[in-house]
């Protein structure tokens, strides 16, 4: 089968998407995509720019693209020839949803347009697929809310059926690839890693101010894997300096091995985010064999729901984190939790969500769309 997939985003965690699918998928999928910049502009003026790459080539089997694609404006541009053609799309993100940034003096405002977008292109797709259940529940709680308030006519009814029908794909990270690690050297304290952006939507202040709290009380180390500190907003750099004297690292690293590294090396992974949509970086840790720790909201609750420690893994304050940790850090919870048992249970409960799994399952949902005669990939 011949699927061309457009994205406006061909970066980050869009780019390893497709990068995975393409690798495994048993049909031939050709990506047209845009530098991952001005992401406003992408969705406003991306369905010309890759439809008239297209304008002389023959029509595909399916086409596909992301959420940042206006799907309805994208047919509208293609050839007369592509528009019978069934279409498939995935939505990593939205922006009714997507936690909007600060504007001059912390104010955060909604633009409801490019959300518009994503319901139009969540109605005109014969194949809806999300990142995660909770995605498509949040999505869809927010998209009906918006279209009641509108006038009438418009697409409530038609979206209510498009989301009954949507399936759920892990956004294919790359678990299995991800080496389980042997935790911290013997006779370390409880070494915590933080793999999140140290941005405002990850709420890093309440990780470090846990830490801060728990390490008055007991030993303990963490590694912060989510951006210089340089770059952090006052507030954040502020609360990260007050537990510096237990920090090994804190920034990007190098490479991807060292990154991996790191996972591998650590006891704990603990988020304290207030906005995510799958959890990628949560679930590579637990993939290295790192015990899980989150918030009892957004996909969390699906990440650990095949841990050996599901009943210990979720908070729902920061104090219940910060007891959590002095109580981890025991010699007797140190030992259980850096057994090779332990370990390897942690990876085994996300491989469901590895790209191998979500790569077969995209190639059925293209083989349920009606389609022209298949054409097998070379």
């Amino acid at each position: 089968m011949e699927v061309v997939f457009f994205e406006p985003w061909y970066g980050g965690s869009h780019r390893a998407f497709l990068d995975a699918w393409t690798r495994r998928s048993r049909h031939r999928i050709t990506v047209h995509g845009l530098p991952p910049r001005h992401w406003k502009w992408r969705q406003e003026a991306s369905a010309w720019e890759l439809a008239r790459r297209v304008q002389d080539q023959p029509a595909p089997d399916v086409i596909a693209c992301s959420d940042f694609m206006d799907l309805p404006r994208l047919m509208g541009f293609l050839p007369e020839s592509w528009r019978s053609a069934p279409t498939l799309a995935y939505f990593h993100e939205n922006q009714l949803t997507y936690e909007p940034a600060p504007k001059d003096g912390g104010e955060r405002q909604r633009d409801f347009t490019h959300g518009f977008s994503n319901i139009l292109t969540a109605v005109r797709a014969e194949a809806l697929v999300f990142n995660s259940g909770f995605h498509r529940a949040e999505f869809g709680a927010a998209a009906t809310e918006l279209l009641r308030r509108l006038p009438r006519p418009n697409p409530r009814a038609a979206l209510a059926e498009r989301l009954k029908a949507a399936r759920v794909v892990a956004p294919l990270p790359e678990l299995a690839a991800v080496p389980l690690g042997a935790g911290p050297p013997p006779g370390s304290p409880l070494r915590v890693v933080f793999p999140h952006r140290l941005e405002p939507d990850k709420d890093p202040r309440t990780f470090f101010g846990a830490i801060e709290k728990a390490s008055a009380r007991v030993r303990l180390e963490i590694v912060a894997l989510g951006g210089a500190l340089d770059q952090a907003t006052p507030s954040i750099q502020h609360a990260a300096s007050a537990v510096a004297g237990v920090t090994l690292h804190a920034g990007y690293c190098p490479s991807r091995e060292d990154y991996i590294g790191h996972l591998g090396q650590a006891d704990v992974v603990v988020s304290t985010a207030r906005h995510e949509f799958f959890g990628i970086a949560f679930a590579e840790s637990m993939a290295a064999g790192c015990t899980p720790l989150a918030p009892d909201r957004l996909n969390y609750p699906a990440l650990v729901a095949g841990s050996p420690t599901v009943d210990e893994a979720r908070f729902t304050e920061g104090a219940d984190l910060v007891e959590r940790l002095v109580g981890w850090a025991s010699d007797a919870e140190l030992k259980r939790l850096r057994s090779p048992a332990n370990r390897a249970a942690q990876r085994s409960a996300v491989l469901d969500f590895d790209a191998e799994a979500g790569a077969r399952a995209l190639d059925e949902i293209l083989e349920g769309l009606p389609h022209r005669p298949v054409r097998a990939k070379p």
